[in-house]
């Protein structure tokens, strides 16, 4: 019989980024830090590969609500309503993630010509303090199966420093 791989194991292609910020993820081959932006305790760290069309942003925050659907709704998507063709799918959804209350909120929007599909997971550990991973790609590969193996991948790795 062939061994099973551990629970813990990165699906092939992919390899655990550890940020000096205290959040870790298993980010696919080829993926870099492109950006950090900071504003006071805030900060928002963008991975992809140059030139690529594909991003994973992480956002932290010491300055969300009690309410992760209200962060969605009144602290974030204001700000998207400025983008161009802006368009919300369906409701912002509650849900729990790795045991914390969270929130999911997808939405499709016109950036630099190309139409981008982007499902945000926003999760509160406590405190005010928050994080939001939001995955972007063209909309018309939104379904490609790579691109849903890396959103659920990000999900299923990504690790908030204890605390």
């Amino acid at each position: 019989p062939t061994p099973s791989a551990p629970a813990t194991a990165l699906p092939p292609g992919f390899q655990r980024y550890r940020a000096p910020e205290g959040f870790s993820v298993a980010l696919p081959e080829g993926f870099k830090r492109l950006d950090t932006d900071r504003e006071g305790d805030a900060y928002r760290v963008v991975f992809g590969t140059e030139g690529g069309d594909r991003t994973l942003a992480v956002t932290y925050s010491e300055k969300a609500g009690p309410d992760p659907v209200a962060v969605w709704r009144d602290d974030v998507e204001p700000n998207l309503k400025q983008a161009d063709a802006y368009d919300r799918i369906g409701a912002i959804r509650a849900t729990t993630y790795q045991g914390r209350e969270a929130a999911d909120m997808e939405w499709t929007a016109d950036v630099d010509g190309t139409r981008v599909h982007t499902l945000g997971r926003g999760l509160l550990l406590g405190g005010g303090r928050s994080f939001s991973l939001r995955w972007t790609t063209p909309d018309a590969d939104w379904d490609d199966a790579a691109n849903q193996q890396a959103l659920r991948t990000f999900f299923k790795t990504f690790r908030p420093e204890s605390g």
